[in-house]
């Protein structure tokens, strides 16, 4: 048996006029020792061929899932004897190495009061059937108010008769008796500018403005 090799050879010439129709038969270079022929065909309707891959397995490499906008890809760690998954940072949400913030969807936040280490309350009329709306609260059990308030609400929680003594921003002083209550947590609210206190007397005190 002969082994040969063909080698097509496109031209428009020489033409055989024996061979085919239109030219549509290409000159094969070939070592068979006499001239062959070969036709050339055309792919027209390339929308009609589909194509179908399958295998028993597939493996792609170099394939990451990146953010957009600063490029940066994710990682994936070894979670077992061949199995691996995306890492998750954690975080630690100590107050000494995280913040945690409360707030609104219109990025407005929650106020710390430092000296408490608690959320900040705004009050809004405090006490019943008194026509005043406040923003500022404090409350105290030692010390003069930070700002001038426009009422406070005296506690009284031991069971015993006590006086609250205050200097009112008038320069006046007055002293407010605290009597005993059944339930050991005797309220008095009133309408007073005070400058400072001048005792407690075991009583804490609410300032409003």
């Amino acid at each position: 048996m002969s082994n040969y090799t063909f080698n097509n050879i496109v031209s428009t010439s020489p033409t055989n006029c024996n061979v085919g129709y239109n030219n549509s038969w290409l000159k094969v270079e070939n070592n068979a020792g006499r001239e062959i022929f070969s036709q050339a065909s055309y792919i027209t309707n390339l929308s009609d061929i589909n194509i179908s891959l399958s295998a028993s397995n597939l493996s792609i490499g170099n394939v990451h899932i990146a953010d957009h906008t600063t490029g940066l890809n994710a990682d994936v760690v070894n979670v077992g004897i061949g199995s691996g998954a995306l890492r998750v940072i954690t975080q630690d949400l100590e107050s000494t190495q995280d913040d945690v913030t409360i707030g609104d969807r219109n990025g407005n936040f929650a106020d710390i009061y430092p000296s408490l280490s608690a959320l900040k309350v705004y009050v809004t009329n405090p006490i019943v059937n008194v026509p005043y709306s406040y923003t500022l609260c404090e409350t105290k059990t030692t010390g003069n108010p930070s700002f001038t308030p426009k009422q406070i609400l005296i506690h009284n929680s031991a069971n015993s008769d006590v006086n609250v003594d205050l200097t009112l921003t008038s320069g006046l002083s007055c002293s407010i008796p605290i009597g005993k209550s059944s339930t050991g947590n005797h309220i008095v609210s009133v309408n007073l500018a005070v400058s400072q206190v001048n005792n407690y007397n075991g009583c804490s005190i609410n300032f409003f403005a």
